[in-house]
């Protein structure tokens, strides 16, 4: 019963680490792809882009999930870490001007076979910068809104932080009585030594 509680608690644990923190945002309808491309390793520049990728990424995609997500890994560590957003194209009664379509960090061909040459896109420089400045940026370009705790998350969130805390002075409880019980095993062998020596010695 008690593992199950603890599984339990644990997947709320994670459903709420996904849902609320950084990179819980809703972006705007017309923002329809989010394309990343940084380096492999976190040298020169690269760790910013991947904890952005690893931490704020899965709350976006929980939060957007009809906008397409991909990364580019490159082995280029002196390659550009980018975020390339991509918006679906406004109507117009006029012939738009075509633009060339964004390109990756290792090839010089479009970031995605279905990339429509006529929609608008905005990028942002990644690279040296945490992955703090790469979510205000983001937010800065696109206007998406934050998701706040309901007063539901923030329940749930106290009653987790009890159940820690009454987990925690559970786990040193039992901790303690394990010392005692072996400290007084100790004590028991002590004696039954000396008792032994002493009808030995008789």
């Amino acid at each position: 019963m008690v593992s199950v509680l603890q599984r339990m608690r644990k997947l709320r644990t994670k459903l709420l680490a996904v849902r609320l923190g950084p990179g819980a945002l809703v972006l705007p309808q017309d923002v329809k792809r989010i394309h990343l491309s940084f380096a492999s390793k976190i040298n020169d520049g690269h760790m910013g882009p991947r904890k952005f990728w690893r931490h704020c990424l899965p709350r976006l995609k929980y939060h957007n999930p009809a906008v397409s997500m991909t990364v580019d890994r490159t082995i280029d560590q002196s390659a550009p870490a980018t975020l390339t957003l991509f918006y679906a194209p406004k109507p117009s009664s006029g012939s738009p001007t075509a633009s060339p379509a964004p390109t990756n960090s290792t090839t010089s061909t479009s970031v995605s076979p279905d990339h429509d040459p006529f929609e608008r896109t905005d990028s942002i420089d990644m690279k040296h910068r945490t992955d703090t400045q790469i979510l205000q940026e983001l937010v800065k370009v696109t206007k998406a809104i934050e998701i706040s705790p309901t007063p539901e998350d923030e329940a749930m969130i106290a009653e987790l932080e009890d159940q820690r805390n009454r987990s925690e002075k559970d786990r040193q409880l039992m901790a303690s009585v394990m010392r005692d019980r072996k400290a007084e095993e100790a004590r028991l062998m002590q004696a039954r030594g000396e008792v032994e020596r002493l009808q030995t010695g008789q």
